[in-house]
């Protein structure tokens, strides 16, 4: 065999060096569209049309559990309906492991109160109720790849 020739633990390296540059970017983007959307976002007064927890069903049976708020706020040209609860763009910013859990999330959101919702002034479609970036999954690909960067790179050694 040649010295050119790629080796199973060189092809493994050369796959997981790929793998955890590409997680530890995608978790630095996430982690970094985040704590944008947070510094950007503006105050308004909006006001609670509905509270309840949605159940995700997950694989094998698991559940998780899911605070979905309706409520109406303004921006200074329009009137808009959100149901996010955290920063992101999706209600599924963060999800919960009890149905307990997510209703103590939610609990201060009683139809017909008045709230603090934050809004994006560049995407005024997206709006939430509770300025907390949810980065910790982000944070977890960072070092997850990070560490299958380091394992591909100590695989260049063996």
């Amino acid at each position: 065999m040649s010295s050119a020739s790629l080796g199973l633990v060189d092809i493994l390296a050369v796959i997981a060096v790929g793998g955890g540059v590409v997680l530890t970017g995608i978790g630095l983007r996430r982690y970094r569209q985040l704590r944008a959307i947070n510094r950007r976002a503006v105050e308004t007064t909006g006001t609670i049309h509905q509270s309840e927890i949605q159940v995700v069903r997950g694989s094998a049976g698991s559940h998780d559990y899911v605070p979905v708020v309706d409520y109406e706020y303004r921006t200074p040209t329009e009137r808009r309906d959100g149901s996010t609860v955290y920063p992101g763009k999706s209600r599924f910013a963060k999800l919960f492991g009890t149905e307990a859990a997510a209703e103590t999330a939610i609990a201060d959101y009683e139809p017909g109160t008045q709230t603090t919702v934050y809004y994006d002034p560049d995407d005024p479609t997206h709006s939430f109720l509770i300025a907390d970036p949810q980065t910790a999954t982000a944070i977890t690909k960072v070092v997850l790849g990070i560490t299958i960067l380091l394992g591909g790179v100590l695989l260049t050694t063996l």
